[in-house]
C-alpha cells in the first residue's frame, strides 16, 4: 500500500507492510461481542477479548484462517463501503482489517494482506459465502514447433558463423583524401 491515507476510518487499521501490528477492531459480533484487541505478525493472530466478563486470549497459526476476504455493503445513503477482513470459518474469529469508502485503496491493501500472510483473496457474495479469486486466466499453448535442423557442416562451425552472410569479391572503393590526424 503506497501514499497516505485519505480516509479517517483507516487510521485505526494496520498497515499490512508494517508487521507486527497491535490494534483494535470496531466492530461487533454477533452475539454483541466486542472483538477486542489483535496482535498480527507473519506467522500468528492473537486476539483478546471479553467472554462473559472473563478474559479470553485465543492465539492461532495465520494458516487457520481461510484468506484475506473483501465484502462491498451499499449505505443506505447510496455509498459503497468495502470491508477487508481477515477470514475464519467461525464468524467470532473473524478479523475486520480495513474499512474504507475508497475502492482503489481497499483494493491495494486487499492484495498487500494477502500478499504478507501467503493467503489467498477472497470475495464475499451477497450471501455470506466466500469465493476465491483467479489470480490469472489460463493460457492454452499448442505443441511447440519442431528446432531447426542444422546440416554435418554447420557443427563445426558456431552458430553466429553460419547464419552470417558470405562476402562479396569486387574490389573495394580507394577513399582519397588528406589525413587529418596529427602525428608528430
Amino acid at each position: 500500500m503506497t501514499g497516505a491515507r485519505s480516509s479517517a476510518l483507516l487510521d485505526q487499521y494496520p498497515n499490512p507492510r508494517a508487521l507486527p501490528a497491535r490494534f483494535r477492531p470496531e466492530s461487533e459480533s454477533e452475539n454483541g461481542q466486542s472483538s477486542g484487541m489483535v496482535y498480527v505478525d507473519g506467522e500468528r493472530v492473537v486476539i483478546q477479548r471479553q467472554l462473559s466478563g472473563l478474559p479470553l486470549t485465543v492465539a492461532m497459526h495465520v494458516s487457520h484462517f481461510q484468506g484475506i476476504a473483501v465484502s462491498i455493503v451499499a449505505e443506505d445513503s447510496g455509498r459503497l463501503k468495502a470491508i477487508v477482513e481477515l477470514a475464519h470459518r467461525d464468524p467470532d474469529l473473524t478479523i475486520p482489517l480495513m474499512v474504507s469508502y475508497d475502492m482503489e485503496e481497499v483494493s491495494d491493501a486487499w492484495e498487500a494482506w494477502a500478499d504478507v500472510l501467503g493467503l489467498p483473496m477472497l470475495l464475499r457474495e451477497s450471501d455470506g459465502q466466500l469465493r476465491p479469486v483467479e489470480e490469472q486466466a489460463e493460457v492454452r499453448t499448442g505443441r511447440p514447433l519442431p528446432r531447426r535442423q542444422h546440416t554435418g557442416s554447420d557443427r563445426q562451425r558456431p552458430r553466429f558463423l553460419v547464419r552470417r552472410k558470405a562476402g562479396h569479391s569486387r574490389p573495394m572503393p580507394v577513399i582519397e583524401g588528406t589525413e587529418i590526424i596529427a602525428r608528430n
